[in-house]
């Protein structure tokens, strides 16, 4: 459940955010939508596919970050073991939209439901004064680029789907016991298709900005081998700690 409501001073001055992860906090998130922006950070350490959002169809880029829907391998005890945390988990449990007090213009929403909210540790919201804090400043600006990002987002998917360049691809991933994985309605840069273009599309890729993104995303699916490598990792963890 949540519970959007409009983040107000005089309301939520007593609130505090958490400032660690965990999986109890809403990071077991096997994929997380992300934004074309990011692509050149998330990269490094992500698979990133499209998939396509409910309700519209639309597609969406989403970086991959476990093979089951609650698998965060990016997890170590209270940290994120990456050195780039996407900007939709990095402005929980905040949003932008309309408020019932504001129907005509975006606010910045809390959900008051979020277990990232405690009165007793984690960082402060506002200063005494009123101003916003460093954490929470620093959420503002996440919340901005992912905004912006999605509007991005939406031209970059339609550049690629109007190309063909999008095309659906079953994940298969062999498990350390029982049947092998296959992860679907997942969707990839078809690579064949990429690099029979014309130079002209080419170039009206490369002149949007877009043509960088397409081959990192395009890479990233490498760094599936480097989840397995993180899966096992944690299951020999586990194993030792039983053992013990």
């Amino acid at each position: 459940m949540t519970d959007f409501v409009s983040l107000d001073f005089a309301q939520h001055k007593l609130l505090r955010l958490a400032n660690r992860h965990g999986a109890e906090l809403g990071d077991a998130l096997g994929m997380v939508g992300a934004v074309p922006t990011e692509i050149p950070a998330l990269a490094a350490s992500y698979p990133l596919f499209f998939r396509k959002a409910p309700g519209s169809g639309r597609f969406e880029l989403a970086a991959m970050l476990g093979f089951t829907a609650t698998q965060n391998l990016f997890l170590d005890g209270e940290r994120w073991d990456a050195g780039y945390v996407p900007l939709a988990l990095r402005c929980e449990p905040f949003a932008v939209g309309q408020s019932a007090a504001t129907p005509d213009r975006n606010t910045l929403l809390i959900d008051l439901d979020s277990p990232r909210l405690t009165r007793s540790d984690g960082d402060v919201l506002f200063f005494s004064d009123g101003r916003p804090s460093e954490r929470l400043q620093a959420i503002v600006d996440a919340l901005e680029a992912l905004v912006t990002g999605a509007q991005v987002g939406r031209d970059y998917a339609t550049a690629l789907e109007t190309l063909d360049l999008i095309e659906p691809v079953d994940v298969r991933v062999e498990a350390e016991d029982g049947p092998p994985l296959t992860l679907s309605g997942l969707y990839t840069i078809a690579q064949d298709r990429l690099n029979a273009l014309p130079d002209a599309a080419l170039l009206d890729l490369r002149a949007c900005g877009f043509l960088p993104w397409i081959y990192q995303q395009a890479a990233s699916v490498g760094q599936i081998a480097n989840l397995i490598v993180r899966r096992d990792r944690i299951r020999a963890t586990l194993r030792a700690s039983h053992g013990a």
